[in-house]
């Protein structure tokens, strides 16, 4: 952290979390911010070239403040900055403009800064319990069976969703595609199933031919912002949404900073409309997917540890009382001994949670109590829900349950 003169009596730490930003009021003066305070730190990253400007002998805090002075800000929007040599890279690109960030330098010599748009971008989504907010949780391997049943994972977070919520259990992927990453995510994120939206297996390669839920969600407001974190580079990479606002890569497997992102931009006075939080522990880990194998409860409750820090930067929102969040947890497949990909009812079983109440009991219920009785199958899990709760037009191959919608 910066020095200050002997003259500033006290220091007041802000949002420590991704963005590492930082306030420091002088006795009797007004809070000056920091100039970190307008950018998102991601650790172990940085974008791969588009340098505009390089600047050494400097640190983050320097480094921001060139980015933002008048020579600078009508382009500067993002900076690397080089932890062991005290120099930083000035771009005119984003993360998003460029495909992601680049996490597998040798060394992790770098970390990333992005520009905050102000306090970012007002919400154009309105209802009437509030602006409405879309933080879809995606669990990659995470098995339905292996919620909520006697012997298996305590997941206090996950059941605090579901309390306030709804639960599905038996969410059927695979069928008429393999029961891959690939094509799991790009049903859900579509509504359409992988012989019609194109990504058939796990190539990074491979396009979405039909639109992202969150590209419908900016085709319908233009100034909505919709942000993705993850790991695994076909989430930041082919899969994402082609008009992504925020995409943030964290380092393979780590979590933890995949919820310090998430944590960050919740702290924003506007936060992103919609956000992606992928969480991948559970799938890549996993020696076996039986719901009752202790290797993968541990994997489980792992990653319900991280979600339960998301929800606790949420409810902490000093106008969370006033918006509306629709919170959908979902998986791409389930599993069967260590494996997945064929069409086992252990590999197809994958899973859905769906609330708007979260700590926020005074909003009408969007949707209550275990679905689970009749199979859903996975073109109708998360697209058509959100576009609902958004109140969009719904042209997939997936519909609604019955027992949910706005009223």
């Amino acid at each position: 952290m910066t020095s200050f003169p002997h003259a500033m009596k006290r220091a007041v730490a802000a949002l420590a979390c991704l963005a590492g930003l930082a306030a420091w009021p002088a006795a009797g003066a007004q809070t000056a911010p920091s100039p970190l305070a307008s950018f998102t730190r991601t650790i172990n990253a940085a974008i791969s070239g588009h340098n505009r400007e390089h600047l050494t002998g400097v640190t983050p805090h320097a480094c921001a403040a060139a980015c933002l002075d008048d020579a600078r800000k009508t382009w500067c929007v993002s900076f690397d900055f080089y932890k062991n040599a005290q120099q930083c890279d000035l771009s005119d690109k984003r993360a998003a403009d460029v495909g992601g960030l680049k996490t597998d330098y040798a060394g992790n010599p770098y970390d990333h800064y992005s520009l905050v748009p102000g306090p970012g971008v007002p919400n154009p989504i309105t209802g009437p319990y509030g602006r409405r907010h879309v933080l879809v949780i995606g669990m990659d391997g995470l098995r339905g069976d292996a919620l909520f049943c006697a012997g298996c994972a305590t997941t206090p977070a996950l059941s605090a969703l579901a309390g306030s919520g709804a639960f599905h259990g038996n969410v059927l992927a695979g069928g008429s595609q393999a029961t891959l990453s690939g094509p799991g995510w790009g049903t859900l994120f579509t509504g359409f199933w992988a012989d019609q939206h194109g990504v058939t297996s796990n190539d990074i390669a491979l396009p979405l031919r039909k639109p992202h839920l969150f590209d419908r969600i900016k085709s319908a407001y233009p100034t909505a912002t919709v942000a993705v974190v993850g790991d695994w580079a076909n989430i930041t990479g082919n899969l994402k949404p082609a008009g992504a606002d925020f995409v943030v890569a964290n380092a393979a497997k780590n979590s933890q900073q995949a919820t310090d992102t998430v944590k960050g931009w919740l702290s924003w006075t506007n936060p992103p409309t919609a956000i992606f939080y992928y969480l991948h522990n559970v799938d890549i880990h996993a020696a076996s997917y039986e719901p009752l194998n202790a290797n993968y409860q541990s994997k489980i409750a792992g990653e319900d540890a991280q979600i339960q820090q998301v929800l606790d930067a949420l409810a902490a929102r000093p106008t969370y009382a006033e918006e509306e969040w629709l919170i959908v947890v979902v998986s791409d497949h389930g599993g069967t001994g260590s494996g997945h990909g064929g069409q086992s009812a252990g590999e197809r079983d994958a899973a859905l949670v769906l609330t708007n109440r979260y700590r926020n009991p005074s909003k009408p219920a969007y949707c209550q109590g275990d679905l689970t009785g009749a199979p859903m199958p996975q073109t109708d899990a998360l697209t058509p829900h959100v576009l609902d709760f958004l109140g969009l037009p719904n042209d997939t191959a997936g519909t609604k349950h019955p027992a949910c919608g706005r009223r």
